[in-house]
């Protein structure tokens, strides 16, 4: 598209951001927006990239190997995520095509939600919340009502020592829990157990996710992990939701045997009738970890800074797959 004689380079925008935001982009791009709500159907996304320069997406929009050899103009994929597992790096990478995405932004965002999870399932406070607003406070205080357990004295399991796992921890110990910790590499924290994985789903009141999704980390927490788990603990995820498999946790807290606090899941956004909406042992958020105010503008900067320099052909400065770059001799 020309503007006053210049050709200006494609960008398809395929989620929701505020028109002050598009109108900046159209200033430097020939900006093609998604305005809905719903994720860019993937016939249309396809037909939008055929001629694209760039694409800026988030989780909601899979990018697979046909998608992008189908662009052969693309030169940049912005997500704002941290998380890369909806994007075929493999494919982007095999044709040249860097991707940026949002690390180091939303470590405390996310682990302030975990802890508010944990804390919601063990005080059982959203089942609590539903209580009074059907009408059941009728009476004066009881002293079975609602009980859960102390935090304080539970023993937590962190799957999984990056940034986030660590800052989760960090506020445990604020707590007085006692945590135990798995990592895939060898890691070191004051105050921290380190435990093979099977004795940390077998001991803990509390388990939270933190691993990254990686096609090994599929179903980590397999039928055998949650079976192995104390009648009564808990599953927290604000990881991916397929680090779980679903069919077997449906199975557990349907049986009431445990809870869980879940932001992720395997298909997002839940379908009406999910087992989950009927079960009161289980908090359910729609994938809000870094759903913050100051976390949000931090990420959508960061990815318009990815996308800025990909369109300009510089090298990312958040790059998923910087084996795109050739390696310099000096």
């Amino acid at each position: 598209m020309k503007d006053g004689g210049v050709v200006k380079s494609k960008c398809v925008v395929a989620l929701g951001l505020p028109s002050d935001m598009i109108g900046n982009l159209s200033n430097a791009y020939d900006v093609v927006a998604w305005p809905e709500t719903q994720p860019m159907p993937q016939a249309v996304l396809q037909d939008r990239l055929t001629d694209a320069h760039g694409l800026l997406c988030a989780l909601s929009t899979p990018i697979n190997a046909a998608l992008l050899e189908n662009a052969s103009r693309l030169q940049v994929i912005s997500t704002v995520s941290v998380g890369v597992d909806h994007i075929d790096i493999t494919a982007a990478t095999r044709l040249g095509i860097p991707v940026g995405h949002t690390p180091g932004v939303l470590v405390d965002s996310t682990a302030d939600l975990t802890l508010g999870l944990m804390l919601a399932v063990t005080r059982r406070m959203a089942e609590a919340d539903r209580w009074i607003r059907a009408g059941n406070w009728a009476q004066g205080w009881q002293s079975d009502l609602l009980l859960g357990t102390d935090l304080s004295q539970a023993t937590v399991g962190i799957v999984g020592l990056g940034a986030i796992g660590q800052a989760v921890i960090r506020r445990l110990q604020g707590f007085g829990s006692t945590v135990l910790a798995w990592n895939r590499t060898p890691r070191h924290m004051d105050g921290v157990q380190m435990v093979e994985l099977n004795e940390l789903f077998a001991r803990s009141d509390v388990v939270s996710l933190h691993t990254a999704m990686t096609p090994e980390t599929t179903h980590t927490v397999d039928r055998d992990r949650l079976a192995s788990m104390r009648s009564g603990a808990a599953l927290i995820n604000t990881g991916r939701g397929l680090l779980v498999d679903e069919a077997a946790l449906i199975d557990e807290v349907c049986s009431g045997r445990l809870n869980a606090g879940l932001d992720v899941f395997s298909v997002e956004p839940l379908r009406p009738g999910h087992p989950f909406l009927s079960q009161e042992n289980v908090v359910l958020l729609p994938h809000v970890g870094s759903a913050t105010a100051s976390t949000r503008l931090a990420m959508v900067g960061r990815a318009l800074e990815n996308l800025h320099a990909g369109m300009a052909g510089q090298a990312l400065p958040y790059c998923a797959n910087p084996e795109v770059y050739p390696i310099s001799d000096s």
